[in-house]
């Protein structure tokens, strides 16, 4: 019997559980009441979220002109939505960064999904997109269904790996599954509360090629395309697949396409090894 995407995300959130920092910052950083020092202090009693933390606001990502040294300079500076965005990155990274399989190319799905990331980051900044100011997590947890059905059904997902030039892999997951990966990624995000607009363009990309969508979900249609055109390059003709109409709309332009794609490759390996997705060479 198939199960159904949120089925998927149920089991998935049994073996695959949120950092115990993670969910005290949550509630401490949805409540009004909580100070910017006691958020801080909470922060810093985790190393390893502390240090990704001021790695990622010292990176591209924020371009800031001089260091940020400490979390509370990074609270103040980044100001708490930025933070709030970047906890729910370590988190949600946190709980899958040691799944292991053999069904799939575990540093290819990070290094598309964070190139879909910093894509979006790049393109809603550069063209004020509404709704943009989260893109960079939904960018990068798009896809995480990918990993919740690899945990109950590994042959299926390697069967959705083996797509060619003729299908894209949405087509072979809706086949399969019934659903997208986005679909299922989209109700785990939903089962650890996260806000509803990181979720949004998740839940919604994959229709903004035919149906009227927000400007965020749209950009992430055109950043996941992108993204997995930058790691197969020449298996799809880029203007056709990535919606000329939709770039249209967006006022997004073919060279702006190329900037995002050469900002995440020069970006990409940083975000990568800040978020502990990908291990120093030895």
């Amino acid at each position: 019997m198939s199960m159904s995407a949120l089925e998927y995300a149920q089991k998935a959130r049994t073996l695959c559980v949120l950092p115990d920092v993670y969910l005290r910052l949550k509630e401490m950083m949805e409540d009004d009441r909580a100070s910017l020092s006691a958020i801080a202090d909470v922060l810093a009693l985790d190393p390893g979220l502390s240090a990704t933390l001021l790695k990622i606001a010292n990176s591209a990502l924020f371009n800031f002109p001089r260091e940020i040294d400490s979390i509370a300079k990074a609270i103040s500076i980044l100001g708490m939505t930025e933070v709030h965005n970047l906890v729910n990155t370590y988190g949600a990274t946190a709980a899958f960064a040691h799944v292991d399989s053999d069904a799939i190319d575990l540093d290819r799905f990070w290094e598309i999904s964070v190139d879909c990331a910093l894509i979006c980051k790049y393109l809603a900044e550069k063209k004020h997109i509404p709704g943009g100011k989260g893109l960079f997590v939904s960018g990068l947890l798009h896809n995480l269904g990918e990993l919740v059905v690899l945990q109950s059904d590994a042959g299926k997902v390697r069967y959705c790996q083996q797509y060619d030039k003729n299908e894209t892999p949405w087509q072979r997951q809706q086949d399969v599954l019934g659903f997208t990966y986005a679909d299922c990624s989209a109700e785990l995000l939903a089962l650890w509360q996260l806000p509803e607009s990181l979720i949004a363009p998740i839940r919604d990309f994959h229709r903004a090629y035919g149906e009227e969508r927000s400007p965020a979900a749209s950009l992430l249609y055109v950043a996941s395309r992108l993204a997995l055109l930058n790691s197969h390059p020449g298996m799809y003709a880029k203007k056709h697949f990535v919606g000329l109409h939709i770039l249209k709309d967006l006022g997004i332009s073919m060279a702006e396409l190329d900037e995002a794609v050469n900002f995440c490759n020069l970006e990409g390996l940083s975000i990568l090894r800040a978020l502990k997705l990908k291990k120093p060479q030895q």
